[in-house]
């Protein structure tokens, strides 16, 4: 099951811009507090190392300040941004191995954590191109040595963090599947269907644009549980789950929102073809039953909204109603909102 992450793309850009805004804004500090207690800081070059502090400082409090404000292309270039500041003050100061390379690593972990694996390979390139150079012409051949400790630092630290990330990931993944999965029947549960109910209301911008809700409830369920047990109720419900996710269509999203009761959210789906799926469920879950241990049948409310006013909410609700309705008309049957339930004909029992 494809779970769907709503606004967390987001989200992370915004935490992403605040540490690397936190990480400028740290880096362009250190000059001015390490002005006041080294005498020969910045070789006497204070004014252009000022002006270079000064501009981390900026950038990164408007990162912290605005996340929001940040575009995606900002997030991506704030590691090689910092990258080229900290060898802009190398450069100014003549110097290559004063304790500034550590700086290096910090663009490092930023891009391995938060970018993708080839912005940080890129970050780590660009170090490469960069500090090497820097480095054998302001030390001559001793500078060889930091540069390869640098580079190959740079590589080990990417790989390390970009595999922590990925890790990570998973876990964080499937513990967000599993809050928004029924552990019965494999559907999404409540909580994952108003998280898409809402996601998909969100979406509605055409006036004419359908989205359909079908909520059913197993027939006579609890006369099953008391007398077969609750092991064939069990089973009863995983198998109409098993019918459900075999009808329903790649878009749609199928859930137990507790009980016997299960739902689906059809995207773009009209009334008649939400009307047209919902009795092909109820067929389905019919004849697939006879090969059961026992015989199910379910009823099914529909209910289909149009435009960006869609309320989720209320759209659930009046399928509730359908559903109460083909119900108290005697089950296993189709009731659309809005319109009479018409009792079954002998042949369709």
């Amino acid at each position: 099951m494809k779970q769907v992450m709503f606004g967390r793309e987001a989200r992370e850009a915004q935490i992403a811009a605040r540490v690397g805004g936190a990480m400028l804004f740290t880096g362009g500090l250190l000059p001015f507090m390490l002005a006041l207690t080294v005498e020969s800081f910045a070789n006497g070059r204070l004014v252009p190392t000022f002006v270079l502090g000064s501009l981390a400082v900026v950038f990164g409090a408007f990162c912290m300040a605005v996340p929001q404000r940040v575009p995606p292309m900002g997030v991506q270039v704030l590691a090689p941004f910092g990258t080229l500041l900290i060898t802009m003050a190398s450069v100014l100061n003549s110097s290559a191995a004063d304790g500034s390379e550590l700086l290096y690593i910090w663009p490092v972990l930023y891009a391995a954590y938060f970018l993708s694996i080839r912005a940080a390979l890129l970050n780590v390139a660009l170090i490469a191109l960069l500090y090497p150079p820097m480095a054998i012409n302001l030390l001559g051949n001793p500078g060889i040595t930091p540069a390869a400790y640098l580079v190959g630092t740079s590589v080990v630290t990417m790989l390390i963090v970009a595999n922590l990330r990925r890790r990570l990931a998973a876990v964080l993944a499937a513990s967000e599947l599993e809050a928004r999965t029924d552990r019965l029947t494999g559907l999404y549960n409540r909580r994952g269907w108003d998280e898409r109910l809402a996601h998909e209301c969100a979406r509605q911008h055409l006036p004419d644009s359908p989205l359909s809700v079908l909520v059913l409830d197993l027939d006579y369920f609890k006369k099953l549980n008391d007398s077969r047990g609750h092991a064939a109720g069990d089973d009863a419900l995983a198998r109409v789950a098993g019918v459900l996710r075999g009808t329903a269509r790649k878009t749609d999203l199928v859930a137990r929102l507790g009980g016997e009761e299960f739902g689906l959210i059809l995207p773009g789906c009209s009334a008649h073809d939400a009307e047209r799926l919902a009795e092909e469920v109820r067929r389905n879950v019919e004849q697939q039953s006879q090969h059961w241990d026992c015989a199910i049948t379910v009823s099914v409310g529909v209910a289909t909204g149009l435009g960006h006013v869609v309320d989720g909410a209320q759209l659930v609700r009046t399928a509730d109603e359908a559903l109460y309705a083909a119900k108290r008309s005697g089950r296993n049957r189709v009731a659309v909102s809005g319109r009479r339930v018409q009792p079954m004909t002998t042949t369709e029992r």
